[in-house]
């Protein structure tokens, strides 16, 4: 797999994509929500022999099918650095529902499979075995310039976490409403935005998903040396919720984005 890290690194090939529920802004008793609940999935996918040779041009003739309906982004995740938990890559969709999940994979267009059989060679993704997740943007993306590069590339850092005893989903919230208050007052000089994921499927070994998401792994860097100085009382609140894994890190790149959405 180690061919398929580096060369993900190293061209634009990861693609995104998530799904809401509702699309609009909304607040409630306990905190705001910028945008959501989405309904995100994601499938574990592996390089083919020819991968090196075809990631390109398979991702570029992907960017050219008519897209599903009720798919609203997509892009791609190539893992980064040794100490990771997953070799594989993954695709993540973002739909309006599941309902349009469901019906886009059981009924795909005959260009979609003439794609997936043209290069089934260079990559192939788990259909079946796609991870749903309901996942909240707690703040505007854009509170902090523009994460996606001009190629659609970024940085993401996952964070897998387990709530502590005597704590919930409302917990986190709370605390995400002092994070977002703590972002107002201290800002940032790089782009940059974060988001959660609550998982819809049984064998999920984590309560949540935190993501965060930079322009690149440089301005990453700078923003969680900026967090370690200034960010203590803060991470002290998000300790007091939940314990987190060390961080995944991966090379990112959007692939679509529907302006409508």
């Amino acid at each position: 797999m180690k061919s398929f890290k580096y060369t993900l690194s190293i061209f634009t090939l990861l693609f995104i994509v998530s799904c809401a529920q509702e699309q609009s802004s909304v607040s409630n008793e306990s905190g705001p929500i910028y945008k959501g609940p989405f309904y995100n999935e994601f499938l574990a996918c592996n390089a083919g022999p020819k991968f090196e040779d075809g990631i390109q041009e398979m991702l570029s003739e992907w960017q050219k099918l008519q897209p599903a309906e009720g798919l609203s982004w997509a892009g791609v995740y190539a893992p980064v650095g040794d100490n990771h938990r997953f070799s594989n890559g993954w695709w993540e969709l973002e739909w309006d529902s599941q309902e349009s999940s469901d019906n886009a994979f059981s009924n795909p267009s005959p260009e979609f499979l003439a794609w997936s059989e043209k290069y089934a060679d260079v990559m192939t993704c788990d259909i079946e075995g796609r991870f749903p997740w309901t996942f909240y943007l707690p703040r505007d993306p854009g509170s902090f310039g523009e994460v996606m590069g001009e190629n659609g590339y970024f940085a993401s850092e996952f964070l897998a976490c387990n709530f502590k005893d005597g704590k919930a989903s409302q917990d986190l919230r709370a605390a995400v409403v002092q994070f977002n208050e703590y972002l107002d007052v201290n800002g940032s000089e790089n782009p940059y935005f974060f988001g959660v994921y609550y998982p819809e499927f049984e064998e999920a070994d984590a309560d949540f998903l935190w993501g965060n998401w930079h322009a690149s792994f440089e301005s990453m860097k700078l923003g969680n040396a900026d967090w370690e100085e200034n960010g203590k009382a803060m991470q002290a609140k998000f300790d007091e919720i939940s314990s987190c894994i060390s961080p995944d890190y991966y090379d990112s790149y959007e692939l679509y984005n529907d302006p409508s959405s």
